[in-house]
């Protein structure tokens, strides 16, 4: 007979945490083209919403969990992580209808050397030496991926949008970190969720524009992507339960790596900088990992 909680959801078993960790980024890796087709039919806020309210539906359908069940760390910790999650892809969305894909992505790598200075600013935490290390080879391979440089920005709206994202998506990282603890990641996920769907089409209602599209494409990307999302969001917060927020974010900073992959498979070239800059994300990964072990 299979082990059940006291809340009466069954515990959640899943493969080692870093391999679930280094999995999201593959998924993440392959959505990025998908999000951006999906903007020529829908509005950014819209799109977002949608996309978390399906996951939402999802994950309450799996789990199914008893209003009662909840606890306040699991209201207060996901209702936080949601509003974050809001802000985060919501501006990066907003900023991708004005900002090149190559631009956007160095832009949101700025969350790779923020995620530990906001661990000391919110938490006292200091990274340890091997850890800055990691961080700062993967930074350096995340710039040279997306193929931008400094001197090459013109910071507009669209790129400040981005930059806040970054900083969103940081703060996000620290915070599951945080907020997973002690609570059930299925229900932490479910008030993430649900906050996010909640803000976003709230926020696209008022802005105007596209709420939806029946064409076939943004219909199955929001449902692809809802599905996605809801395995996402559980996994993630299941697995920085273990992993610290400055390990996890090493291993976010293979989703470009997974992205050039798949854009390689489909006949894109790349520059030797960029092959180095993959190189240098895996080698902090490794490096992170090897010291963890």
């Amino acid at each position: 007979m299979s082990e059940v909680s006291e809340s009466g959801v069954k515990p959640l078993r899943l493969p080692s945490p870093v391999l679930v960790l280094v999995f999201m980024t593959m998924l993440w890796g392959g959505t990025f083209l998908v999000t951006r087709t999906s903007l020529h039919f829908i509005g950014p806020f819209a799109f977002v919403g949608w996309r978390f309210g399906v996951a939402a539906v999802v994950v309450a359908l799996v789990v199914r969990p008893h209003p009662a069940s909840f606890q306040r760390r699991e209201l207060v910790g996901g209702i936080a992580v949601g509003v974050v999650l809001y802000f985060g892809y919501g501006l990066q969305a907003v900023g991708l209808k004005t900002v090149a894909s190559g631009e956007s992505a160095f832009l949101t790598a700025l969350y790779v050397p923020m995620v530990p200075v906001l661990e000391f600013v919110l938490f006292r935490r200091r990274p340890s030496g091997v850890a800055l290390v990691g961080v700062i080879m993967a930074f350096i391979g995340l710039v040279l991926v997306s193929g931008i440089t400094p001197g090459r920005l013109d910071l507009g709206t669209g790129q400040w949008l981005t930059v806040i994202a970054a900083l969103s998506a940081a703060l996000e990282i620290v915070l599951i970190s945080r907020s997973s603890k002690r609570t059930d990641p299925r229900r932490l996920a479910l008030v993430q969720l649900m906050t996010v769907s909640v803000l976003a089409l709230g926020t696209a209602g008022v802005r105007g524009g596209p709420m939806i599209s029946l064409r076939w494409f943004p219909v199955l990307a929001v449902l692809g992507m809802g599905l996605i999302t809801a395995f996402i969001m559980v996994a993630q917060n299941w697995a920085q339960r273990s992993v610290p927020a400055n390990r996890a974010t090493l291993i976010y900073a293979l989703e470009p790596v997974w992205a050039g992959l798949i854009g390689a498979a489909f006949g894109e070239m790349f520059s030797v900088g960029q092959v180095l800059g993959g190189a240098m994300i895996i080698g902090s990964v490794v490096l992170s990992q090897w010291r963890a072990g």
